[in-house]
Order: C-alpha cells, then structure tokens, then sequence
C-alpha cells in the first residue's frame, strides 16, 4: 500500500483481507455481489450502447476501480472488452488471478490486475479507458474527492462512468447495516460504516463539479430469499448512477 494513498482506508483494507478466501464462495459471504452481476453486466452493456452477445464489449478498455476477487471484472473480460481490474488488497487480487486463470483460459490477455490505490494508478493511466466502473466501492473510501478525481481523469472524453453504492438514509442503515449484517448475515459483519454512505445528490453534484454530464439514477433492491436484484424507482437503499465525461 501507497504511503502516499488518500483514498485507501486501512481499516477497509484489512476487514477485506480477512475475507479474502471467501471472494468466489457463490453461496457465501459475497453472494450478493455475484448476484449482482445478473443485473449490473446488462446495465452496462446497454448503457455502452451495445447488443447483447458472447463478444459484447469486444474492443473497449474498461477499469474496474475496488475489484477485488474479481467478480465483475472476470465476467466483463469473458464479454471481451479489455479490462484492468484494480484494487489495494493483495490477497483479493490473489484469488482473483486464481480465478481468471482457472476460467478464462484463453482469455487472460484482456484481463490484467493491479494492486494499489486509483490515485496512483490514475497518474499513469490518465485519459485511457472507454468506461469506468466504481460498483460497490465508493462507500469504503477515505477520500471521497480524490477517489472520484482519479476515476474521472481515467476517463477518455466522452467516456462512461458507472457507480453502484448505498444512499444515506436512516432506511440504509436499517436495511444494509442492520439487517444485512447484523440480522440476516449476508453481508459480512462491520463492511459498511453509514457515515461513509453518500446521498445520490451529492454523488451527482460531485460529478457535475467534475465536467461530467449525469445520467439515470436507478434505485437496486435485493430479495435475500431468492438472492436475486431487481432495479427500482426505490434509492433508499441501492442506486445505481452513470455520468459521462464530457
């Protein structure tokens, strides 16, 4: 880890890090996030503009910020595009290697991991990348301005941003700290910190004081039983939110 990181939180970091074993368990701690995939993968592609197909986003240069084992990054590679996945811990990078290798055997020259912080990264990457996708990682940041400076300046003009995280609302923290947590387990224990969750206007402020042109706001909501997500007119909890580079 970067010294010099400011948007790393070492706490995050080491909550992760002990869960790091856990990141491909489909029926595990993570269940949700692979989940996930079955709404986010054709968001994205349909946000890009392009038909769904084994080779959907053949050609494009995707970053995947806070990637961890791999979850996203690993199904957006098998669609084809070009993807550099980047994340601060180690062991998740770990797995996700494991991973790639085991299932994208003929694929793993459009998939490249990276450990460290975005605000490093950025300043070599500066004005690469087709998209850039931020799901379920702005809520663990430590610096909320410079995380989203870094992710803005990956950006080409015209590119897109994607971001999934949690609203704050007193709904949020029954529901995703509480609940989640606390009740149900099916999130692990103590990942969320409700002072760190932002409301969708401030994350749409925030980028239109970046030169991005904001787009739909979706609300997300997960049924435990069925372990599947279902986007919403509903943001209290889950949103999902995309703006362009202008």
């Amino acid at each position: 880890m970067s010294a010099i990181a400011t948007t790393i939180d070492p706490n995050e970091i080491a909550t992760f890090q002990k869960l790091s074993h856990e990141w491909m368990d489909e029926n595990g701690p993570f269940k949700a996030l692979h989940s996930y995939n079955r709404l986010r993968l054709p968001w994205i592609v349909n946000t890009l503009g392009k038909q769904p197909s084994p080779n959907a986003l053949k050609g494009l240069r995707i970053a995947d910020i806070g990637c961890g084992g791999g979850i996203l990054s690993i199904p957006i590679a098998r669609l084809g595009a070009n993807v550099d996945g980047i994340d601060a811990s180690e062991q998740a990078l770990r797995i996700a290697e494991v991973t790639a290798n085991r299932s994208l055997p003929h694929g793993r020259n459009n998939l490249k991991f990276h450990n460290g912080n975005v605000d490093e990264f950025a300043k070599t990457h500066t004005g690469t990348y087709d998209a850039v996708i931020a799901s379920e990682i702005v809520e663990h940041v430590s610096d909320l301005d410079a995380f989203l400076d870094a992710c803005v300046n990956l950006c080409k003009p015209g590119a897109t941003l994607f971001f999934t995280t949690i609203n704050k609302t007193v709904s949020s923290q029954l529901m995703a700290i509480w609940l989640a947590e606390d009740i149900l387990g099916i999130v692990p224990q103590g990942v969320h910190d409700w002072d760190k969750f932002i409301e969708p206007s401030a994350l749409r402020l925030a980028l239109e004081e970046r030169d991005c042109k904001v787009g739909r706001l979706q609300g997300a909501v997960y049924n435990p039983i069925s372990n599947r997500w279902s986007w919403s007119n509903c943001d209290h909890v889950n949103y999902a939110i995309t703006a362009t580079r202008v």
